[in-house]
């Protein structure tokens, strides 16, 4: 008998999905951090330069990576809406671009995972 032989290869593309999710994840981050730090407030810049995405967390299923700000005054920056910037910047520096770009990092997850499961 001739015929086509069909296979299910789950998890192949499981493992596809999860790469190209972390890879995914680390570039949005990387905008992110660069978005952020753009509006964070000016003094001596050391809250510019502290912004960072951590490395990739993947626990059971769920992968993560997070974006933010070590430096002992940074919340109170970030949620000080009453201070005034003279040298520049604002408060909400992370919250702000994260809201105004989180639809168009969805959409890039979404279409990259696609795509690589297209090309698989």
């Amino acid at each position: 008998m001739s015929g086509f032989d069909l296979k299910w290869r789950g998890n192949l593309a499981k493992d596809m999905v999860r790469e190209t999710a972390k890879q995914v994840l680390l570039k949005c981050g990387a905008d992110l951090q660069g978005k952020s730090a753009e509006q964070a407030p000016i003094d001596n810049g050391d809250l510019r330069r502290n912004c960072s995405v951590s490395p990739i967390q993947d626990n059971n299923g769920e992968i993560n990576i997070k974006i933010g700000y070590d430096l002992p005054y940074a919340r109170r920056q970030h949620e000080g809406l009453h201070f005034k910037h003279p040298k520049g910047g604002k408060a909400k520096f992370l919250e702000d671009p994260f809201n105004e770009n989180i639809d168009k990092y969805d959409s890039y997850i979404q279409k990259t995972i696609k795509y690589a499961l297209k090309k698989g």
